[in-house]
């Protein structure tokens, strides 16, 4: 996702955006200065590129995230008040309004590196 959002074409940065703005289960990580979050229902796949997300029709954050946390060996994500506000002034920093829920209206929730 960081590539995407760093050296990904226009289209591919708006794609990026675009998952992060829909996301409901994130990643949560700093990168030395600044709390980023990928979407889960992206990263919980191996090699996964927009393409190949984008034609993989079983994709289901119902099987990414027990994959996530079995590798983080760490419970499934969960709502976090603190981490909720650095996603809103991360979506900002990106240029994103982000939406009071993730998808389907339902709290963010988040795994912590």
């Amino acid at each position: 996702m960081e590539h995407y959002l760093q050296a990904g074409s226009a289209d591919e940065q708006q794609e990026a955006r675009r998952f992060i703005e829909r996301g409901t289960c994130f990643l949560a990580y700093n990168d030395g200065k600044t709390m980023r979050f990928a979407p889960s229902r992206f990263i919980g796949y191996q090699n996964n590129t927009f393409d190949k997300h984008s034609s993989n029709a079983e994709r289901d954050g119902r099987v990414t995230n027990p994959a996530i946390s079995r590798l983080l060996e760490t419970p499934l994500p969960l709502a976090d008040t603190e981490l909720e506000e650095q996603y809103q002034q991360y979506c900002h920093s990106l240029g994103i309004t982000p939406r009071p829920k993730g998808s389907f209206g339902v709290s963010r929730k988040y795994w912590r590196l």
